[in-house]
């Protein structure tokens, strides 16, 4: 009997741990260049917010106004795709923030480019 318990209860964490997505998601706020795939304006002050979905995802682009000022809504975008990968399940294992002299997401009332985060299934 407890052989029999043993190997059921093996079995269940062994189903339950490859049942979960594995991957890892990276999401990038960048500046777009002139024939950036997302579309992104990059003469219109826009950023472009690419998600990598771990593999076989495709990758999806998100344009963001970089200035926030009296809006709120390039934020708003930033939080409802930051939770739509959280509400799977993944985490938030680390966030870069870009390039020497952006030290952080917003500076003033802009976004700054180059910040990147990584969610992982723990």
């Amino acid at each position: 009997m407890k052989k029999l318990l043993f190997v059921l209860t093996v079995t269940f964490i062994g189903q339950q741990s490859f049942s979960q997505q594995p991957g890892l998601y990276i999401v990038t706020l960048s500046q777009p260049g002139s024939s950036h795939p997302g579309g992104c304006d990059y003469n219109n002050d826009e950023l472009c917010l690419t998600i990598i979905p771990p593999p076989p995802g495709t990758q999806t682009y998100r344009c963001i106004h970089r200035f926030i000022g009296n809006s709120s809504s390039p934020l708003l975008i930033l939080h409802e795709e930051l939770n739509n990968i959280i509400v799977m399940g993944y985490k938030l294992i680390e966030t870069n923030t870009g390039a020497s002299g952006h030290n952080g997401l917003i500076k003033e009332q802009y976004l700054n480019a180059g910040t990147t985060w990584y969610f992982a299934i723990p």
